[in-house]
């Protein structure tokens, strides 16, 4: 048991001071790769006379050019809307990684510029800070309410760890079965096998990292340390798996395809050409 517990903690030890270099600097040059790639073989748009209009005008094209395709969602794929947009990205994975207090404890460390969020930071509960599920203790405090005082204020009721973990696991799962629906049942090839797995990696992140953070499941006096540092192993390296393969998938719009294709696509359809 001792060799096994210790091979179990080591996950964490390789997947920290190992693996995650490894895929820092697989990102990084990925990153680069694809930003190089967009610049030397970006194709100039045809010849346009620019339309002649207010700044009043552009500036409502710019927010336009983000806005539409929400209210396209919205309208038109309203279950995507709900769990995609809204508890997988608004309300789930981006929040989760930029300002959960644990991630911004890990980010400041990595680069202490970081610690400019701190006061943002989301607490892992709702109404307890402390790392357990099982005797949830409440903060000591002489106000007369029992939540975590925090920037959010009422927020903190939906900004917490717990409850946007949940709407991340909705929101991934959804993701996954419609992928496999769309793959496998309606035989689409624009739904690949590489976002399939993307999203199974992050459902394995975001299991891994709720059960660390909140000590589960529970476990003879020690033996704990050894499941935690497993689970947290394992949640580091699926996180540094994504961070890895990200800038080599569909997904890297959220880094920065996405912002730059749609600053281009606003001043060469809305400034440019004039489209509405």
């Amino acid at each position: 048991m001792n060799v096994l517990g210790s091979a179990l903690g080591d996950i964490y030890s390789f997947a920290i001071y190992c693996y995650f270099p490894v895929a820092l600097a697989v990102f990084v040059f990925g990153c680069v790769y694809r930003i190089l790639r967009m610049v030397f073989f970006w194709h100039r748009p045809m010849k346009a006379e620019p339309r002649r209009r207010g700044a009043g005008a552009v500036f409502i094209g710019l927010i336009r050019t983000f806005l539409d395709p929400i209210l396209f969602s919205l309208r038109y794929r309203k279950w995507g809307f709900v769990f995609g947009l809204l508890f997988l990205h608004l309300l789930g994975v981006i929040p989760l990684i930029f300002l959960l207090a644990h991630h911004v404890a890990f980010f400041a460390y990595l680069m202490p510029f970081y610690s400019i969020v701190w006061p943002f930071a989301i607490p892992l509960s709702a109404t307890s800070s402390v790392l357990t599920v099982t005797a949830p203790i409440e903060p000591y405090s002489q106000m007369s309410f029992t939540f975590v005082n925090t920037v959010w204020g009422p927020l903190t009721i939906i900004l917490n760890g717990d409850v946007l973990t949940v709407l991340a696991l909705v929101g991934t799962s959804f993701k996954i079965g419609t992928k496999i629906y769309e793959r496998f049942v309606k035989g689409l090839r624009n739904a690949r096998i590489t976002d399939i797995l993307v999203y199974a990696i992050l459902l394995e992140v975001l299991i891994t990292g709720y059960l660390a953070a909140r000590h589960h499941p529970p476990t003879p006096v020690g033996t704990d340390i050894i499941v935690y540092r497993m689970l947290m192993g394992l949640h580091v390296l699926g996180a540094s798996t994504l961070l890895a393969i990200l800038p080599f998938t569909k997904y890297w719009h959220i880094i920065f395809g996405y912002w730059y294709g749609k600053f281009h696509e606003w001043y060469d359809l809305r400034v440019r050409r004039g489209a509405v």
